[in-house]
Protein backbone atom coordinates (compact mmCIF):
# COMPACT_ATOMS: atom_id res chain seq x y z
CA UNK A 1 0.00 0.00 0.00
CA UNK A 2 1.24 3.52 -0.43
CA UNK A 3 1.77 6.07 1.71
CA UNK A 4 0.31 9.96 0.89
CA UNK A 5 3.65 11.23 0.31
CA UNK A 6 3.44 9.25 -3.24
CA UNK A 7 0.41 11.73 -4.44
CA UNK A 8 1.43 14.01 -6.89
CA UNK A 9 -0.07 17.94 -7.08
CA UNK A 10 -3.81 17.65 -7.62
CA UNK A 11 -4.04 13.90 -7.04
CA UNK A 12 -6.46 12.64 -4.70
CA UNK A 13 -6.54 9.50 -2.99
CA UNK A 14 -9.22 7.22 -0.05
CA UNK A 15 -7.12 7.06 3.29
CA UNK A 16 -6.86 3.87 4.28
CA UNK A 17 -5.03 3.75 7.68
CA UNK A 18 -1.60 4.22 9.35
CA UNK A 19 1.61 2.16 9.23
CA UNK A 20 2.54 0.20 11.99
CA UNK A 21 5.45 2.98 12.73
CA UNK A 22 2.71 5.42 13.92
CA UNK A 23 2.63 5.83 17.00
CA UNK A 24 -0.61 6.41 18.98
CA UNK A 25 -0.19 10.31 19.64
CA UNK A 26 0.86 10.80 16.03
CA UNK A 27 -2.11 8.78 14.79
CA UNK A 28 -4.59 10.59 17.45
CA UNK A 29 -3.01 14.02 15.90
CA UNK A 30 -3.69 13.09 12.30
CA UNK A 31 -7.23 11.81 13.22
CA UNK A 32 -8.45 15.34 14.75
CA UNK A 33 -6.79 16.94 12.29
CA UNK A 34 -9.40 14.69 9.55
CA UNK A 35 -7.51 12.43 8.01
CA UNK A 36 -9.54 9.65 9.13
CA UNK A 37 -9.33 6.60 7.04
CA UNK A 38 -12.23 6.05 4.33
CA UNK A 39 -11.81 9.96 3.97
CA UNK A 40 -10.76 11.37 0.48
CA UNK A 41 -7.55 13.66 0.42
CA UNK A 42 -6.25 15.74 -2.33
CA UNK A 43 -2.72 16.98 -2.81
CA UNK A 44 -3.10 20.43 -3.19
CA UNK A 45 0.53 22.03 -3.41
CA UNK A 46 3.98 21.76 -2.07
CA UNK A 47 6.34 24.39 -0.22
CA UNK A 48 9.17 25.86 -2.46
CA UNK A 49 11.51 23.44 -0.55
CA UNK A 50 9.50 21.03 -0.97
CA UNK A 51 8.60 20.43 2.70
CA UNK A 52 5.80 20.66 3.78
CA UNK A 53 3.24 19.51 1.22
CA UNK A 54 -0.56 21.24 1.42
CA UNK A 55 -3.39 18.97 1.39
CA UNK A 56 -6.65 19.37 1.68
CA UNK A 57 -9.11 16.75 3.81
CA UNK A 58 -12.45 18.03 4.27
CA UNK A 59 -12.44 21.45 2.47
CA UNK A 60 -9.81 22.14 4.93
CA UNK A 61 -5.95 22.80 4.09
CA UNK A 62 -3.48 21.09 6.46
CA UNK A 63 -0.04 21.29 5.64
CA UNK A 64 2.23 18.35 6.38
CA UNK A 65 5.51 17.64 7.10
CA UNK A 66 7.22 14.57 4.88
CA UNK A 67 7.90 12.41 7.83
CA UNK A 68 4.42 12.90 8.88
CA UNK A 69 2.57 12.02 5.55
CA UNK A 70 4.27 8.87 5.46
CA UNK A 71 2.58 7.30 8.01
CA UNK A 72 -0.49 7.58 6.27
CA UNK A 73 -1.80 5.04 4.21
CA UNK A 74 -3.88 5.86 0.64
CA UNK A 75 -5.87 3.34 -1.93
CA UNK A 76 -7.13 4.87 -5.42
CA UNK A 77 -4.60 7.14 -6.93
CA UNK A 78 -6.85 9.62 -9.61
Amino acid sequence: MKDLTSLKNKDSAIIKGFSQHCNVVMRDRLLDLGFVPGTRVFRIRTSPLGDPVAYSVHNTVISLRHEDAEVILIENNE
